[in-house]
């Protein structure tokens, strides 16, 4: 069964109570092939949408719609929708959002309006409309005004304190209420009972969204820098409260004030300074940490989906790095992805990491490899791993680490530089590091390996994740430890950020 997508959408400008037709009101997560406006305008990823606007899907296309106040659409192709109203107050959560369905398949996960207030959400039908709860539903209106609604979650006994939701169904003068996630309700003249959804009306339905994903993941995957600023620092100590008291678990003072700290208009690099300034507070107490994760309905797993990392002469750490291109192609490929299990009831955190690396005069190589299954104390979570990638797809414990377990002694590993004449202080020689890193031709100790860090952390169970992810190699021919500033001063660094989306395990 599909669960509710918990997300948190940034909001990109301050509303006040009252929204004008000219006014934002949400943005484009994803556009797949022909997506318009009334004014004939094509949509992109980062597209804004405005008061009154019509979105039109053309045949063998989809797109999915972030509205400022958290609610989702995913339109199918063959489809066109009008938002008649909207009108929201971040501050209070009053609103008020009226969208017309004219035709096609749309699926919505109703936001912050519905939540405050369920009579505040209405979705208009060709030959009706439906009222909604706090919940998470399909939508189908065909040209011969037959519209199907379906409900698909969540259900009144799920694990993870939501509210049940539910859909109110009318075709002017009939009602039906459906309660139960999968069952769903028709109007031709007159609206239905709700009875269990017909497996093949489902297929149908998803098979009209499937150039993007009837579950939403394909908008951590295509959406690059539309999630990147995803921080509502209103919100974030209250969440950081609300999620310690209900799992039991500790405070971090310091991650929540350099979180709350970061502004509505963050960029990428604000993001990578706040994040190197984070110290990692799971608890790792060796191998018995390193379980196998638990995979069950309270789960969350957070995917960053594949985003860029580009070259930086001054990182987020503030040191400098070599301007070259001896280690990574100019124009390659060279991508980080994280997808992130954590499961706030067992206290446990887990990520599966994945990297795409192109050398210089090289041709891209794919990594992956599954972390520790480690504890929770804290919140905010605040995790990191370091990893060495080699040149042929393998990956390898990096020699930084004080012990097997990937971690980072005294939040020592997110560089391989400690100041601009030397090496992070490691547990290996100083030329065994040099050797590992190194990417120059003309070495025949030069391992070619690339050293990689990567660091997660999120809010609670119901918010945000940020992940960043770096990329350094160095290329010196002597690569000598008595040449340590020589090397260090020729080293490399890549750097990306991106906000991760928890969605609850089915």
């Amino acid at each position: 069964m599909i669960k509710k997508i918990f997300i948190t959408l940034l909001v990109f400008i301050c509303f006040t109570s009252k929204t004008f037709s000219n006014e934002f009101i949400g943005v484009i997560g994803i556009a797949v092939g022909e997506i318009y406006n009334q004014k004939n305008e094509k949509l992109i990823n980062e597209s804004k949408i405005f008061y009154g606007d019509t979105i039109i899907v053309k045949s063998k296309s989809n797109t999915q719609i972030l509205f400022l106040d958290e609610t989702v659409m995913t339109l199918g192709e063959d489809t066109e929708v009008t938002i008649d109203d909207f009108i929201y107050d971040p501050d209070t959560n009053d609103g008020n959002f009226v969208t017309n369905i004219k035709s096609g398949i749309v699926k919505t996960i109703s936001g912050k309006i519905s939540e405050k207030n369920p009579d505040n959400l209405e979705i208009k039908m060709p030959n009706g409309s439906l009222g909604v709860r706090g919940t998470e539903f399909l939508v189908s209106s065909n040209s011969e005004k037959e519209s199907t609604v379906l409900l698909l979650g969540p259900g009144p006994n799920n694990t993870l304190g939501m509210v049940p939701g539910s859909i109110q169904v009318t075709d002017g003068l009939n009602t039906t209420d459906i309660i139960n996630p999968g069952f769903q309700a028709m109007i031709k003249t007159v609206v239905s009972s709700a009875e269990l959804s017909n497996p093949i009306v489902l297929n149908e339905m998803s098979s009209s969204m499937s150039h993007s994903a009837i579950n939403s993941s394909n908008i951590i995957n295509n959406s690059k820098n539309l999630t990147s600023n995803l921080i509502n620092s209103s919100n974030i100590k209250n969440d950081i409260i609300l999620t310690a008291e209900k799992f039991d678990l500790n405070v971090d003072e310091g991650a929540s004030e350099i979180l709350s700290g970061l502004s509505t208009g963050s960029g990428s690099k604000e993001i990578l300074v706040a994040m190197n300034e984070l110290s990692e507070n799971i608890l790792i107490e060796g191998e018995e940490d390193n379980y196998v994760r638990t995979l069950d309905q309270n789960t969350i797993l957070y995917d960053s989906g594949w985003f860029d990392l580009t070259k930086v002469t001054t990182g987020s750490n503030g040191l400098s790095y070599s301007s070259d291109e001896n280690v990574f192609e100019d124009g390659g490929t060279q991508q980080g992805r994280g997808k992130v299990y954590v499961n706030f009831d067992k206290k446990e955190i887990s990520a599966d990491v994945f990297t795409r690396v192109t050398l210089k005069g090289a041709s891209t190589v794919s990594h992956e490899y599954t972390t520790p299954t480690v504890t929770i104390t804290t919140i905010p979570v605040v995790a990191s791993v370091v990893m060495a990638l080699g040149s042929d797809g393998g990956t390898y414990l990096d020699r930084l680490q004080d012990d097997g377990s990937g971690a980072c002694p005294n939040d020592s590993c997110p560089s391989l530089v400690n100041s601009a004449d030397t090496l992070q202080n490691n547990v290996s020689s100083t030329q065994d590091i040099m050797d590992k890193y190194n990417h120059d031709t003309s070495n025949s100790d030069a391992a070619k390996e690339v050293f990689q860090y990567g660091k997660f952390t999120t809010v609670g169970a119901d918010g945000v994740g940020i992940g960043t992810i770096i990329f350094e190699g160095a290329h010196d021919a002597t690569a000598a430890p008595a040449g340590e500033d020589d090397y260090v001063q020729s080293i490399e660094r890549l750097e990306g950020s991106k906000s991760l989306v928890g969605t609850a395990l089915d």
